[in-house]
């Protein structure tokens, strides 16, 4: 049965509303509902007043809009393949991504905020061309995680024997074979193209269908998008450093990076629920950075917290800012 007009306002105005609430819910249960409210809520405001907080904190702040201006460069110009975007629409797209992705498994109802919030003929194509974006600042993670993987293990791990030795190597063999098909089938190498092609079947005309669109962004675009993924990847890992400081973990840079990476990897190949995401965030963290210290030494509460800090600094206030674009949102069609 055909939806009337009024009916397909009434549930897109529905729907608006529900995320709003949802978002507002969840960003509740993550913050005031934690743990750690208590802690913020009596040092807080005395830990804002401290140099050596500051130092930190607003460098991690400043680049919250960096990060996010990276991320809609690479949409708009993906999305330019189905609607020429301004900079500003493709930023409300983002945020309203944001929103939309907090209460979806693994934040998948990012790339659904983003087109719904846009006015797109066809709104599969430009879902596609989303999932794209998404791919490569995965495959930027997965790069950067498994080259980490490799230091770490030589860091924590004794490769004294000689077949450890020949098993490290044929390792970074491994890994490297691995990152190097990874950005070769992102970015249509024709061999690799050619191999996955003949796994999907012929009869599935869909499928070509939705591959042939991916085809026809250009290779320059493509590796734009990767290096962007790339470029952003640092700034939030350099914005998670700068948070272990403000809270008085003091790593050495480059093997904080490492640490860093490894939870960023983790969490990536981890199914999670959004509601369930920052505890499991806190809890990779703390495994992973928390091995740089001795057992005596007591850092799972500072990681914990800078933790939660680049999750509302990069996730909560985007998300709040996103709601202010939630009119825009339309699921129901013509």
């Amino acid at each position: 049965m055909e939806l009337t007009a009024k009916v397909k306002k009434t549930l897109n105005m529905g729907l608006r509303v529900v995320v709003a609430l949802l978002s507002l819910w969840f960003i509740y249960l993550q913050v005031f509902r934690s743990g750690d409210y208590q802690w913020f809520a009596a040092d807080f405001p005395q830990l804002l007043r401290e140099r050596s907080f500051l130092i930190f904190f607003l460098p991690a702040l400043l680049l919250m809009p960096v990060n996010w201006s990276l991320e809609s460069i690479k949409w708009r110009m993906l999305a330019l393949y189905v609607r020429k975007l301004s900079f500003g629409e493709a930023l409300r797209s983002v945020l309203t991504g944001i929103s939309f992705s907090l209460f979806t498994p693994n934040r998948v109802g990012d790339s659904v905020g983003r087109i719904f919030s846009l006015r797109i003929g066809d709104p599969m194509n430009a879902v596609l061309l989303a999932v794209a974006g998404s791919l490569a600042q995965i495959i930027a993670t997965c790069f950067s995680g498994s080259l980490a993987f490799l230091f770490y293990i030589r860091k924590f791990f004794d490769f004294h024997e000689a077949w450890l030795s020949f098993f490290y190597a044929g390792l970074v063999i491994f890994v490297a074979i691995i990152n190097l098909l990874m950005l070769m089938l992102y970015l249509r190498a024709p061999l690799v193209s050619a191999g996955f092609h003949k796994i999907i079947k012929p009869g599935w005309q869909k499928i070509h269908g939705y591959i042939s669109v991916l085809q026809n962004v250009s290779r320059i675009v493509l590796g734009k998008v990767v290096l962007l993924s790339f470029l952003r990847y640092l700034v939030f890992s350099f914005q998670f450093y700068l948070m272990l400081r403000a809270f008085n973990i003091d790593i050495p840079l480059l093997n904080a990076l490492v640490l860093i990476a490894m939870t960023y990897l983790v969490m990536t190949a981890i199914p999670t629920i959004a509601l369930a995401d920052l505890g499991i965030r806190g809890s990779v963290a703390i495994y992973f950075i928390g091995s740089w210290f001795e057992p005596t030494v007591h850092a799972s509460t500072g990681i914990l917290l800078a933790t939660a800090m680049v999750w509302i600094i990069n996730l909560a206030v985007p998300a709040l800012a996103g709601l202010l674009f939630i009119g825009r949102l339309t699921i129901f069609r013509k």
